[in-house]
């Protein structure tokens, strides 16, 4: 099964099972794999907000198992109805999916903070499911001119707290991590999942990303890394990323290894590092004149197996120590599961194997090699 960008099969941002799932204006779509069926999409209530410009401001859908059931959830920007002398405002509609019929569930949504100014309408930057835990989900929703990030329940579709001026959420634990919107005095906040409150507040890190399932790792003040609890926001010293130089980005596999990944100004992998849950190094594979091996760029990380690609095509890496399992894999997968990896198609014949594995016009469905 193979699906080009101008086809009737679309890309899919997120597996589950034998499908996928993927989030646009034809709405939240799942693609059966098996039939190459695509089905039809669950729009939200409300209308999209007329300054879309979907490709930039969708965030991937997310698949997870609730006590709702197991769902499938996209968040829209959306404008809501006037009545009488009130008017229309731009909201966050969160989609719900179930994930066996592929029918639509429920929606509700997110009244975004009054814009700051009226002399022109707020213009849709990003909107994101930021995760799920048990009956929670967070979303978040940025324009120009706003910021919110909101906890509600999955069970009564009631909005539960929400986090004005804040954006670049991720959940790690019980703990979620985001970043005040202002460019020029970053400050990074946790809040709790319950209820929204800040558990603790750091000054400086422009990005953060999760280092397994308590972990973050930040980056002050651009080339380098610190990690910090998400629980607290205090630094860890049982991990080695913090002591090195470059700005790592971390994949967890879901199990219990975390892969890390530095590159070089020029995009190229310099060091590679497997960690453990608290952070120790199990292995590293750096980048040397002459070494006996090469870093591989990562595609994903999943279940105990590594996927990338070097000069010599694409290699799966045992993410417990660091070997290599499959010197000469057949794709070099984005998504995987326990049935499909989701990779960019095979050159023609003739090509050289070195395409770029990153940016392709076609990608295909392949078994997974784990």
């Amino acid at each position: 099964m193979s699906s080009r960008s101008d086809s009737a099969i679309p890309m899919v941002q997120v597996l589950d099972g034998l499908s996928g799932w993927t989030v646009g204006s034809a709405g939240l779509v799942r693609v059966d794999f098996t039939t190459s069926t695509v089905r039809q999409g669950v729009f939200p209530d409300n209308a999209f907000d007329d300054w879309v410009h979907f490709g930039s401001v969708l965030g991937d859908p997310v698949v997870a198992d609730t006590p709702a059931g197991r769902l499938a959830l996209a968040a829209f920007p959306v404008k809501t109805p006037g009545q009488g002398t009130t008017p229309g405002t731009e909201a966050l509609e969160l989609v719900a999916a179930d994930t066996a019929t592929a029918a639509r569930a429920f929606s509700t949504t997110v009244a975004l903070p009054p814009p700051s100014t009226t002399a022109y309408d707020p213009k849709f930057e990003r909107v994101a499911v930021i995760g799920v835990r048990g009956s929670t989900v967070v979303v978040e929703a940025k324009t120009d001119q706003t910021a919110i990030i909101a906890g509600g329940d999955l069970t009564t579709h009631q909005t539960l707290w929400t986090a004005p001026e804040l954006t670049g959420a991720l959940i790690v634990g019980d703990t979620v991590v985001a970043s005040s919107d202002d460019l020029f005095n970053t400050t990074l906040q946790g809040l709790s999942l319950t209820d929204g409150s800040r558990r603790w507040s750091r000054a400086g890190g422009d990005t953060a990303s999760p280092l397994g399932p308590r972990m973050v790792t930040i980056n002050p003040g651009g080339y380098k890394t610190e990690v910090i609890a998400a629980a607290t926001g205090t630094p860890v010293t049982t991990t080695p990323l913090g002591q090195d130089r470059g700005k790592w980005q971390c994949f967890y596999d879901q199990r219990s290894i975390t892969v890390c990944e530095s590159q070089s100004f020029s995009g190229k992998p310099e060091v590679l590092v497997g960690l453990d849950e608290s952070g120790a190094e199990r292995w590293r594979i750096a980048a040397q004149p002459g070494g006996p091996r090469v870093p591989p760029e990562l595609t994903a990380v999943w279940h105990g197996a590594v996927y990338g690609f070097t000069d010599a095509g694409p290699v799966v890496l045992d993410a417990a120590t660091g070997a290599d399992r499959t010197p000469t894999a057949t794709a070099a997968p984005h998504l995987v599961n326990e049935y499909f990896g989701i990779a960019s198609a095979p050159p023609l014949p003739g090509t050289p194997r070195s395409y770029d594995y990153d940016s392709a016009s076609e990608y295909v469905a392949v078994p997974a090699t784990s």
